[in-house]
């Protein structure tokens, strides 16, 4: 069994408003925008038809199974992300990348897994 809360993965609530994360999770894409990470909160755009028009959202949890991490993106692990029509969750994430700007402007990226 895989345990969770080592697993290597992103904390949304340590990103800044404006930060991007590309998200793969087969056969969906998605780019989720932070917009306040305290809550988890982003914009989501994604190939996935359930998500259409950008809606805003919050990254509630990553699960397997019965085991849960709040507010994290994780290798293997399925988002939950609420909205305000009801709750997602996607299938499981394979990679991710996160980028944004420096306080000076220029643009900064890394590949998480």
């Amino acid at each position: 069994m895989v345990d969770i809360s080592r697993a290597s993965g992103i904390d949304l609530r340590r990103l800044t408003a404006g930060t991007a994360i590309l998200v793969v999770a087969e056969p969906y894409l998605y780019e989720l925008t932070i917009t306040y990470r305290i809550r988890s909160l982003v914009t989501v755009n994604s190939n996935d038809p359930a998500l259409r028009g950008s809606p805003q959202g919050q990254v509630i949890q990553s699960r397997l199974n019965d085991s849960m991490r709040p507010c994290w993106i994780g290798r293997g692990l399925a988002m939950e992300i609420r909205f305000r029509n009801g709750n997602y969750v996607s299938p499981p994430v394979t990679s991710a990348s996160v980028r944004g700007l420096r306080d000076d402007g220029t643009a900064w990226s890394y590949e998480v897994f």
